[in-house]
């Protein structure tokens, strides 16, 4: 398992003195899929490589990430984290926020000796997360063009900034950088795609956290925005979004989405961008790898599949 390779070194970054603080950043590392770190380490091996310095460069994009999901928690008001409670409802908001930016920190203090590019690929990667969470919050103008804008800020700017950073460090030449961060942006994207997807259509017993996030929340995903481009009610249905719905107004719109394909059109939709990743990856040199990145890509689709 490729997370493994890394799991030292977080264990090592966030060794606290104090047992609170511990406490704190235990709670923070518990769970996940290490999907990102594990694009880092797998783009890494397209060439010769310093195993050490990947896995100092895997374990702060993991980091920078679980930061990012700490503060998220906070704006988006979540309860629950990969199934535990979320650390603001356990904490405070003020301590999660101390806990984010403690792994923001920590993360930093990783890529200390890393390469400039290395740096500056992180970096930009941060700033699109920002930006994207703030698109998200104004977006105006066509709203399926401004869905995927944001998602790409918010999500697939770091799938994409893993893959880079891996090709960077094992010397790869910048079109084949940007071969690995064009699979990584459509890998991002199909990933947050589907997210949406199962927040709506999803169940919480199987998805270990809440669903019907986005939606109650007054959130415009592509499953949404797909309904109301189709449905003949579109009109009085954005109205009850901007005043907030009902649970049975979320169960009746769910309904009326299923009934207009809404869910399939999503599930394409993410097909599609796995597709386009993988075309990415055969413009490349052929290398072992890239049999293990295509398959990672397609089992991100799987979830889809327990609701068909």
């Amino acid at each position: 398992m490729p997370v493994a390779e890394i799991s030292a070194v977080l264990k090592e970054a966030v060794a606290a003195p104090d047992p609170r603080l511990q406490h704190l950043l235990d709670h923070s590392l518990t769970g996940g899929k290490g999907l990102r770190p594990t694009l880092v380490l797998l783009c890494a091996r397209f060439g010769i490589h310093d195993t050490l310095e990947v896995r100092r460069v895997a374990a702060a994009i993991e980091l920078i990430h679980l930061a990012s999901l700490i503060h998220d928690d906070i704006l988006d008001g979540a309860a629950v984290r990969r199934g535990l409670p979320a650390l603001h409802c356990l904490y405070g908001p003020v301590p999660a926020v101390l806990t984010g930016d403690y792994l923001f920190a920590t993360a930093f203090g990783l890529l200390a000796g890393s390469k400039k590019a290395i740096l500056t690929t992180i970096t930009e990667a941060i700033r699109s997360m920002c930006s994207g969470e703030i698109l998200q919050l104004t977006a105006t103008g066509p709203e399926k063009k401004s869905y995927f804008t944001y998602i790409g800020q918010k999500t697939a700017a770091l799938f994409s900034a893993a893959c880079r950073c891996g090709a960077i460090l094992c010397r790869l030449k910048r079109p084949q950088q940007n071969y690995l961060a064009r699979f990584g942006w459509h890998l991002g994207l199909a990933y947050q795609i589907i997210d949406d997807y199962l927040d709506l259509f999803g169940s919480m017993a199987r998805m270990g956290k809440p669903n019907r996030q986005d939606l109650a929340r007054g959130l415009l995903t592509l499953p949404v925005l797909r309904f109301l481009e189709l449905s003949p009610e579109a009109a009085p249905w954005r109205e009850k979004i901007n005043r907030g719905l009902k649970a049975a107004e979320i169960d009746e719109l769910i309904a009326a989405a299923r009934q207009l394909k809404c869910d399939e059109y999503t599930a394409a939709a993410a097909g599609e961008q796995i597709s386009l990743a993988i075309e990415a990856l055969e413009m490349l040199p052929p290398n072992p790898v890239q049999e293990e990145l295509a398959l990672l890509a397609a089992r991100t689709l799987n979830p889809l599949y327990e609701y068909e």
